[in-house]
């Protein structure tokens, strides 16, 4: 916290702060609890939230609900986290706990956690810094994995990738999905006074200055930070998640929230503050498991597997007893009141008063923006086509970013809970409701670093579309969405402009595509300096989208399988858009270009025409086509599947593009659609002009033809090795 901080607080308050409330300000005031930077420009998510879109509670609280189906009176929870700088000091416990904090995000509106999903990312797995790469690989999987199955929450999907920006900051973001009905749910907001507020789990030293921590660059010093990473425990998480939801059957509860960021602070003061009442602490009647501790200690401990719960007054007892029967820890620590301050008193010496509205709201910062646009037009002259596209094809199904990440998420418990339909290593996860019902959930993570480094906004356009294009895939249509803001430092005027511009390109584009933005979290200063040089991640703008479907039992290559014979058609053309691909920056080393633009008018139709067409169970099989472009899509289709194909792109190929730009190119609006020869008419007919045929599912390899010439023959098995065991191979050099 700076000087003119100090002196605002100072002249605020009309008297100086003292140690305890100056540190309750420089993490409630960090860029990681208060938006500084970004609160302004985060505003622009606000247009697209609209009066029709089932929104019960939308940005602000824990986790945002929407009402998903009116004959049960369900509603979907969902959160999206970061816990990127805990998770490259301490990969394990960073991992560990990310997942954790937003189980808990997801229980504090009383809705029972169903899924988690996790966008991780890394250094260069074969460059300079591969041996910390891989360990922060291991830790970090290992951390997701061992702690979502204890607690019995499945991942059930996510993404991985690599690229020498993440070398020194690596990136972890979580999602979590859960169900609750709408009759039952609990929000983070205590409106009333006299309610007993309830500290559940014990307070510990672990995780003190997490939130200022987080806002900070790393150094290479940053190893002395490992206190302020916690530690988490899977097996009191399962306790407190069981515990809570019984706990709110009792109707006593009135607001909970979790204790992640700031701790006591954070979550005391956010209760109260958003509800419009204060709170009065009696912080020697908080449970701790370490001695001697300090008042600012008790305040800002991250200690993990604890909730804060406003509850009726006279309920204390039975609200206790019920935590008390799972061996968790619970003390009544204080009370609402009806002065909008926080008060924090230890044995009877009154140690913080502060008025919630100056603690909650820090003072904006308003940084200075520079264009940093990066597009320039590529030399084709410059990128000779290779002589052997076969060699070409396998090298990119074996590349960081395309192999299969088995290696990842077999090491996560997607099973349990028994919704699972789609299961990791598909376009997008689906889960059942309720057993024995037809209606389904879909969820998908997304972000294309290097296009939105290349060009903020039309990046983040093209991250919109891949998204919603991964849910038409298995029948969806979008409901909400999340967004995790992964940026390098904000006070460098370059990487304000990417945050901006990011912002604006995934509002733009949910906007038209009518999807709200109803949650999500920003992590800046993902940026390490070294011998006086910065070290910047690429603009990250991660974002899950989750969708509806009506009938999981049409759900393309689960129900509907791929055979011998089926048609394979492609919708929207393919054209000469190489800038960021993955074949330019994985083969060539080449990393610029113009990035792919996107038609929405047109996108917009053939994603709605899929996801009916699967609806109507007529798709027995369909594949974004994206990073690698046709050519990885049709390669996995056929590896998922076991079976080979056969293309002619002769007539497809109305843009005489080159063999390996037709090929690689990554043209948004593509989807790969496998249908039986019966039901060709019909989805020709619905697609129209955006439906090409460019061949047959069958045989045992691979053929491509272009302008009557085989450019691709190779053997599915073959083709199935080097992506099924690229990614084990790269670890296994440890």
């Amino acid at each position: 916290m700076d000087l003119n901080d100090l002196k605002y607080i100072e002249e605020k308050l009309g008297r100086k702060p003292n140690d305890v409330e100056i540190g309750m300000f420089e993490n409630l005031w960090s860029e990681h609890c208060s938006y500084r930077s970004t609160k302004h420009i985060l505003r622009t998510f606000g247009k697209t939230i609209k009066e029709n879109q089932n929104i019960v509670v939308g940005p602000g609280d824990d986790a945002a609900l929407i009402k998903i189906d009116e004959k049960n009176d369900l509603c979907v929870a969902m959160a999206m986290e970061s816990h990127n700088h805990p998770s490259y000091i301490d990969p394990y416990n960073g991992a560990a706990t990310g997942v954790g904090g937003i189980v808990r995000d997801i229980i504090s509106m009383n809705a029972k956690p169903i899924a988690l999903m996790d966008a991780l990312r890394f250094g260069d797995i074969n460059g300079k810094e591969q041996d910390k790469v891989r360990w922060l690989v291991e830790g970090v999987v290992e951390g997701i994995g061992d702690y979502g199955n204890r607690i019995g929450v499945p991942t059930v999907g996510g993404e991985c990738e690599f690229d020498k920006s993440y070398d020194y900051n690596n990136l972890v973001n979580v999602v979590c999905i859960g169900l609750v009905k709408e009759k039952d749910i609990i929000t983070g907001k205590a409106k009333e006074p006299n309610l007993s507020l309830i500290l559940v789990g014990s307070t510990g030293r672990d995780g003190i200055g997490g939130a200022s921590f987080a806002s900070k660059d790393l150094t290479s010093e940053s190893e002395e930070d490992r206190p302020s990473v916690q530690i988490g425990d899977a097996f009191t998480e399962k306790c407190l998640i069981d515990a809570t939801l019984e706990a709110c059957k009792t109707g006593k509860i009135k607001a909970m929230k979790d204790l992640g960021a700031a701790g006591i602070t954070s979550s005391c003061s956010e209760m109260c503050y958003s509800g419009g009442v204060g709170a009065e602490l009696y912080l020697e009647n908080v449970i701790l498991r370490e001695e001697g501790m300090t008042p600012y200690e008790i305040m800002v401990s991250e200690s993990q597997e604890r909730m804060l719960l406003a509850v009726e007054e006279g309920s204390e007892e039975e609200v206790i007893k019920i935590f008390e029967k799972y061996e968790l820890p619970a003390s009544v620590i204080g009370k609402t009141t009806d002065t909008k301050n926080l008060v924090a008193k230890m044995n009877g010496k009154t140690i913080v008063d502060l008025p919630l509205e100056l603690l909650c709201e820090a003072t904006p910062i308003y940084r200075e923006e520079k264009d940093s646009i990066l597009e320039t037009p590529d030399n084709k002259d410059e990128i000779p086509q290779p002589d052997d596209l076969n060699d070409i094809l396998l090298r990119l199904l074996k590349s960081p970013n395309i192999n299969s990440k088995e290696w990842i998420y077999e090491r996560y418990d997607h099973e349990v809970q028994i919704r699972t339909v789609v299961k990791p290593g598909k376009d997008s996860a689906v889960l059942r409701l309720i057993e024995s019902y037809p209606k389904g959930l879909a969820l998908t993570t997304d972000c294309n670093p290097t296009y939105c480094k290349l060009n903020p906004y039309i990046g983040s356009v093209n991250l919109v579309c891949e998204s919603v294009r991964n849910l038409a895939t298995v029948g969806a249509k979008p409901i909400g969405m999340l967004d995790n803001l992964n940026f390098g430092n904000p006070e460098r005027p370059e990487r304000m402009y990417q945050i901006k511009k990011c912002v604006e390109g995934i509002a733009d584009c949910a906007e038209f595509f009518n999807i709200p933005v109803v949650g999500g979290n920003v992590s800046l200063y993902n940026e390490t300096i070294i011998d006086g040089k910065d070290y910047p991640i690429n603009p990250t703008p991660t974002i899950c989208i989750v969708g509806t479907i009506e009938d999981v039992e049409k759900v393309p290559s689960v129900f509907n399988k791929v055979k011998e014979g089926d048609i394979l058609i492609i919708t929207n053309e393919t054209k000469d858009e190489m800038g960021g691909s993955e074949y330019y920056k994985y083969i060539h080393n080449i990393d610029k270009g113009i990035i792919p633009r996107a038609d929405l008018e047109k996108e917009k139709i053939i994603y709605s025409t899929v996801a009916d067409l699967i609806n109507e169970g007529l798709i027995n099989e369909a594949s974004d086509c994206s990073r690698g472009g046709l050519a990885v899509a049709i390669s996995k289709m056929c590896i998922n599947n076991n079976i080979g194909a056969e293309l002619d792109l002769t007539e497809y190929n109305k843009n005489n593009l080159r063999d390996d730009i037709l090929l690689f190119s990554e043209t948004s609006g593509r989807i790969i659609l496998a249908i039986s020869e019966e039901n060709k008419d019909k989805v020709i007919g619905a697609l129209g002009e955006n439906a090409y045929i460019i061949g047959k599912i069958g045989g045992s390899s691979l053929k491509i033809i272009n302008n009557n010439k085989e450019i691709v023959n190779i053997d599915i098995e073959k083709m199935k090795k080097g992506y099924k065991n690229a990614f084990s191979e790269m670890m296994g050099e440890m």
